[in-house]
């Protein structure tokens, strides 16, 4: 029986051993002084171009119970022989930053009392940091420091601490890109003012001017891609101030100003295809993904002078030819409660549409709808607008999406828009939605 005693004993010993053992940090944390990086393992770190040196604070923490102890611990920089054994170890592929692009003072690290960490500027010099990515851009080149010689304790998993630069060029952009669509009316004002705001990738702190330019070939792309025929807008028609130059600085609005008058001007879809091409600065450059846009000039009548469309339901047709839910009665009835539901049971793909029969021609028309009071998988995120003479050959008018609402609910009034030869049917498909189908709640027409 004393052996049994005697054994159960000793085992929970061991265990009581493992348990001390597997949480020392632990308890080195609450009760001693240990030192570690802040941030430790790898840190991806941004430098710019526009910069000769950029400087990254280096922290090292102490941490324990005692706020007041003194200690002392020595930073270093791997060497190749560490480093190699590391990635060996660690299965990376890391070379050490040559000396000549960076610079940092290590050594020994002294704690007074007071102090819970330490903070050491490591110092990047672009140009060469630049050169050599340029060179070797399958290396993974790092500052690699590590924490050694404390009497104190070091934190085995944040005594490594792998900084690896990465030159970034900033680069400049128009905040609206693709087509952006701007009513001009036929009465009011001789002219409108049309602004194209700029941006930087980061904060600016510099004055410079970015160049952009009238690019014809945009528009024919587009016109191509989007099986439109949107017009050039006539040079006698618009001014750009500076001439298209828009002054960047810290402070500026950043923006391009496009005056349109009416010179030369007859209803009509018209574009002003812009492009960045440059900056001053060398070292900033222009964002390829957000370099153009298409800066839309509709000539429209009032909107006040469009008559509304009775709609009964024998001018509507529809895609798919077949109903699940609602009808197209439900369209019209003026109740947002009621709805007509596209069919998504026969399994055809979007686009599905809605189509209307006019008694006569027209050449500008808007149109109206509220979204269902339910749902919003079944909301349009995308519709375009088509026209046609004899309900048979179809020309695109406009794609509209981002001006959209994406909740239930919710009415949309587009703007005049205009068809460039008379019509007498109007198709609109719903080009996406979360859902493959869509439902509306109620639409409106007015023509002219």
């Amino acid at each position: 029986m004393k052996k049994s005693i005697l054994y159960i004993t000793l085992c929970l010993f061991s265990i009581l051993q493992i348990s001390c053992e597997d949480n020392r940090e632990q308890y080195l944390d609450d009760y001693s002084t240990i030192l570690y990086f802040r941030n430790s393992g790898e840190i991806e770190y941004s430098i710019y171009k526009t910069e000769e040196m950029t400087k990254y604070a280096v922290a090292i923490a102490k941490a324990g119970s005692d706020k007041n102890a003194k200690t002392t611990v020595e930073m270093k920089v791997m060497d190749e022989v560490m480093l190699a054994e590391y990635n060996e170890n660690q299965g990376t592929h890391y070379k050490i930053l040559p000396s000549g692009c960076y610079s940092i003072e290590t050594g020994n690290l002294t704690f007074a009392a007071t102090e819970m960490y330490k903070k050491i500027d490591l110092s990047f010099y672009t140009e060469a940091i630049n050169a050599l990515q340029g060179e070797e851009q399958e290396n993974e080149y790092i500052v690699p420091l590590f924490l050694c010689n404390s009497a104190d304790s070091i934190n085995a998993e944040k005594k490594y601490m792998f900084i690896k630069p990465e030159v970034i060029t900033p680069v400049v952009s128009f905040e609206k890109t693709g087509y952006v669509m701007n009513s001009f009316p036929e009465t009011g004002g001789n002219h409108i003012d049309l602004t194209l705001p700029l941006g930087l990738s980061i904060e600016n702190k510099w004055s410079f001017d970015c160049y952009t330019e009238v690019d014809e070939t945009l528009l024919d792309e587009y016109n191509r891609e989007q099986g439109v025929n949107l017009m050039l807008l006539p040079p006698a028609s618009y001014t750009m101030n500076q001439g298209g130059i828009v002054k960047m600085a810290p402070d500026g609005e950043n923006k391009l100003d496009v005056r349109v008058t009416r010179e030369g001007l007859s209803y009509g879809n018209y574009v002003l295809p812009l492009a960045l091409t440059g900056t001053s600065f060398e070292t900033i450059d222009v964002d390829p993904a957000k370099n153009s846009c298409l800066l839309g000039v509709s000539y429209v009548p009032d909107a006040g002078d469009l008559p509304s469309i009775q709609l009964v339901e024998s001018m509507i047709s529809y895609h798919p030819n077949s109903i699940c839910e609602g009808s197209v009665a439900e369209l019209i009835d003026g109740d947002p409660g009621t709805y007509f539901h596209s069919d998504y049971s026969v399994g055809v793909a979007l686009p599905h549409w809605l189509q209307f029969a006019l008694s006569g021609e027209i050449s500008a028309f808007r149109f109206e709808y509220v979204t269902r009071n339910a749902g919003s998988h079944v909301v349009p995120h995308r519709v375009s607008l088509y026209g046609s003479a004899d309900g048979v050959e179809f020309k695109k008018i406009v794609v509209l999406s981002s001006e959209l609402p994406f909740d239930v609910g919710q009415t949309y009034t587009s703007p005049v828009l205009v068809t460039g030869e008379k019509i007498k049917h109007i198709r609109m498909t719903v080009d996406e939605s979360p859902s493959g189908s869509f439902a509306l709640a109620e639409f409106r027409l007015w023509a002219l």
